[in-house]
């Protein structure tokens, strides 16, 4: 029986990847569509490649079956330092078969799953330093899976899980795993339903937090109580060293209240009001906070 001839365009894909590899350890392949009988074809590749460091497959369509394909590639590569799967169509189930197979590689520091459809579980078992879930479903209940990762991780320094459906319940549970985490170092819960509620529990859990330097809650429902709210649980906060609230609408009220309670801290000195909500008291407010403290405010109008 003759052999089944390739498809062009996993011929071409293997042969670049096979460049790519031998200049620089990665591997990239980004905006093609595969079937899962390519996948198979693109696993055997994976599995070729024994010191690979880093791989980078974006914005083709993998699923939840295509995984187990990557994941069987890279069972056996013990180098690999960071995995970027975005916009790939992947699923919680995908998560499952990562974490049992590859969850356990200690080399691996950065993990991106941006723009897919995970909804949180099963990611509270894997040992990271970055892990990027932006624009996916993680919602109020994968926010509690993902807060089992926060209070037991002891190498997770970065999280970035804006716009996820997160609400108020979820917050709160981060919130209570943020106040004795000691490895965050910066945080993006920006585009999420934060709102008043969700910054009142954020405050009480910058009173307690040591360790987080970068928080981002931009276009977070958040007005003049939450930025009050915040502004007194940063009051005494030694660690935090820049807070993103843009696209807010704390109007002047908030903004007022904010920085009032940030004149006396010395360690906040970046603060990003831009496209938020307030008028003139606030502009003021805001003219006076710089020429106390000397610390930075960005926001998108002149002075």
């Amino acid at each position: 029986m003759p052999k089944k001839n390739k498809p062009k365009r996993v011929a071409l894909t293997e042969e670049m990847m096979m460049v790519e590899y031998e200049e620089s350890s990665k591997v990239s392949v980004m905006g093609i569509t595969f079937t899962d009988e390519d996948m198979i074809l693109v696993s055997t590749v994976l599995k070729k490649l024994g010191d690979l460091a880093t791989v980078r497959l974006a914005s083709i369509s993998i699923g939840d079956e295509g995984m187990k394909y990557v994941v069987e590639g890279l069972r056996n590569i013990t180098t690999l330092v960071e995995i970027t799967l975005g916009n790939t169509g992947l699923g919680s189930e995908s998560v499952r078969i990562f974490t049992e197979i590859l969850g356990n590689k200690t080399a691996l520091t950065i993990l991106d799953l941006t723009e897919n459809s995970i909804e949180g579980d099963g990611v509270q078992h894997l040992t990271l330093t970055e892990l990027r879930l932006t624009t996916n479903q993680i919602g109020d209940e994968g926010a509690q899976h993902l807060c089992d990762l926060l209070r037991n991780t002891t190498t997770l320094t970065i999280l970035q899980i804006g716009n996820n459906d997160i609400g108020e319940e979820g917050i709160r549970h981060f919130a209570d795993a943020l106040k004795n985490n000691k490895t965050i170092t910066t945080l993006d819960l920006s585009t999420n339903k934060i709102k008043d509620e969700g910054a009142r529990y954020l405050g009480v859990a910058l009173r307690d937090n040591t360790t987080l330097s970068e928080l981002n809650l931009g276009s977070s429902e958040i007005e003049a109580e939450g930025a009050r709210l915040l502004g007194d649980g940063l009051r005494n906060n030694k660690s935090l060293t820049s807070l993103h609230l843009t696209r807010n609408s704390i109007e002047d009220e908030g903004v007022q209240h904010l920085l009032n309670a940030l004149e006396n801290n010395t360690i906040l000195n970046h603060l990003d009001l831009a496209w938020t909500e307030f008028e003139d008291d606030g502009k003021k407010a805001i003219d006076d906070y710089v020429k106390k403290t000397g610390h930075t405010v960005f926001t998108d109008r002149d002075f």
